[in-house]
């Protein structure tokens, strides 16, 4: 991987170009994440802790770098993102990961768009996705679901935008 930028003032975000395919990527990631983790470790009885894998995802150094535009990482497939935070971030390292108590249960495409929104989310804010899921934790963007999949990505983005308002 490339070495990240390593203060705010060199962060940029992607072009446009890659907006509709960081959202697609991040929500089909977000959505089989476990589905991807089994086949990766080839251990089909793999129950993951989905909301830590997507949480740790966020902070990881290869979201950071397809926040930045890195060309492989955006163009690849949500399946290779998560084979590359699994050996690069994570060592291929699960156990932290491993579920220990019983699975959340979400509603159809939930996690998907809780993906999809954070990508937009970042496009729009030009924040770093650690700091994204800081000013707005997964269990919130995961209740908006009931009302924010109804409405289109713009207005859920207006809905929140003060959160990513610049102070000065």
């Amino acid at each position: 991987m490339v070495p990240m930028a390593q203060n705010l003032e060199e962060f940029i975000c992607y072009d446009e170009f890659w907006l509709d395919k960081d959202m697609e990527n991040m929500g089909y990631l977000f959505e089989y994440c476990e589905a991807y983790c089994r086949e990766i470790l080839g251990d089909e009885q793999f129950l993951l802790d989905k909301e830590m894998f997507i949480e740790s995802f966020m902070k990881s150094d290869c979201r950071a770098l397809m926040e930045i535009g890195h060309p492989t990482l955006l163009s690849q497939a949500a399946y290779d993102t998560a084979k590359d935070f699994i050996e690069v971030d994570n060592e291929n390292e699960m156990a932290a990961f491993r579920l220990r108590g019983k699975q959340q249960e979400y509603a159809r495409y939930q996690l998907y768009w809780a993906g999809w929104m954070y990508a937009y989310i970042h496009f729009q804010s030009k924040e770093r996705s650690k700091n994204i899921i800081e000013k707005l934790p997964l269990h919130e963007i995961l209740t908006d679901y009931k009302i924010g999949h109804e409405m289109s990505k713009e207005a859920y983005y207006s809905k929140i935008a003060y959160l990513f308002e610049k102070k000065v």
